[in-house]
């Protein structure tokens, strides 16, 4: 499972509720340099989640509903013939053919079916390692989020509480930066020096959202689509409410026999969530140009009472630069890291 199950409220599924662990209501972000921005909510803005649990009851649901599972079956290739899509798969070395109407992927950053549909990738991809510690003496209610050239670089480092174990893990940009080599490093810092692993994994995120999502006869959701956040890596929210317009479309195309287009998914996804990731991605390039030292003053700038109060009462995971304009009010100085993004922001 490559998930750091961080989620807002809105991310958890209704039908996966119980695979909540914890509720977070506050974050403590720590710049190069060594300041530490707090942030504290009186609600809970996120919720961690048992993964593993979560999409076991989605999978669950889908059967209940009347899906047929094909477990211990490979995809081998996709093709758009006649009109329909054919998928070639495999079983215990039998091969055999799918044909549908329309195929949705959700096959990762990896997908087959965003290849055999001829879309655009990723423009940006993360590679990231994370761990599960037992023995960290941390607050069930922060998570920690470390940033910094030396401790993540193009991106940050994390600590998550999850029960009675602590996930710690990072993502880096770019071939230079292998990310065990960071995380080794990380786990040298004195609260995670003496806890045992229990388990690790990894894996890559596509940042920057694809201009379309359709193909012909296919559609794609979460990673496969590059609908992960670019400044979160987060990709549950989205995967979720991706396929719930996914779903619709897909549902009324079948009905009235094509006469709804699949396009149609597109302009749902991009008024859903599609502009804020756009948003989002021109942050992330401004945050990637920063210096270690550039970074803790913004850090500093936002430790401003107001700017705090504001973040802590209206702050959103989901929707990060909802709040763009309002916080560039009350600390104006941002500015002058880009002015040209804060334009564009505006």
């Amino acid at each position: 499972m490559q998930c750091a199950g961080l989620v807002t409220p809105r991310g958890v599924s209704k039908l996966a509720q119980s695979s909540v662990i914890e509720s977070i209501r506050g974050a403590r972000i720590h710049s190069p340099l060594g300041f530490i921005l707090r942030i504290e909510s009186r609600k809970p803005r996120a919720h961690v989640i048992d993964r593993r649990s979560h999409d076991l009851a989605l999978f669950e649901s889908a059967v209940d509903a009347g899906a047929e599972p094909l477990l211990g079956t490979r995809l081998q290739g996709i093709r758009v013939v006649r009109g329909a899509v054919e998928a070639s798969v495999e079983a215990e070395s039998v091969g055999r053919r799918i044909e549908a109407r329309m195929i949705i992927g959700a096959d990762g950053h990896r997908s087959a079916c965003r290849e055999a549909a001829g879309l655009a990738g990723a423009r940006h991809m993360l590679r990231g390692i994370q761990v599960e510690l037992k023995g960290v003496d941390s607050d069930p209610d922060t998570v920690d989020i470390f940033l910094g050239k030396k401790v993540a670089p193009g991106f940050f480092a994390w600590s998550i509480p999850a029960g009675d174990l602590t996930r710690v893990g990072l993502c880096t940009w770019g071939k230079e930066h292998p990310p065990a080599s960071y995380l080794r490093k990380m786990l040298r810092r004195p609260e995670f020096s003496g806890a045992v692993e229990v388990s690790r994994s990894s894996g890559k995120i596509p940042l920057g959202p694809v201009k379309s999502a359709v193909g012909k006869g296919i559609m794609l959701v979460g990673d496969a689509a590059c609908h992960a956040k670019p400044l979160s890596g987060g990709g549950v929210y989205t995967g979720i409410k991706g396929a719930e317009l996914c779903a619709g479309v897909a549902s009324q195309h079948l009905k009235d026999d094509g006469e709804t287009s699949l396009h149609a998914y597109d302009d749902l996804w991009k008024n859903s969530f599609g502009t804020e990731l756009v948003r989002a991605f021109r942050i992330r390039k401004v945050f990637l140009a920063l210096s270690d030292s550039k970074m803790d003053r913004a850090l500093r700038m936002f430790d401003n009472p107001d700017v705090r109060q504001l973040i802590e009462e209206r702050g959103d995971i989901d929707y990060p630069s909802a709040l763009s304009k309002n916080v560039l009010k009350l600390a104006p100085k941002l500015a002058q890291f880009s002015p040209q993004l804060i334009k564009s922001l505006l």
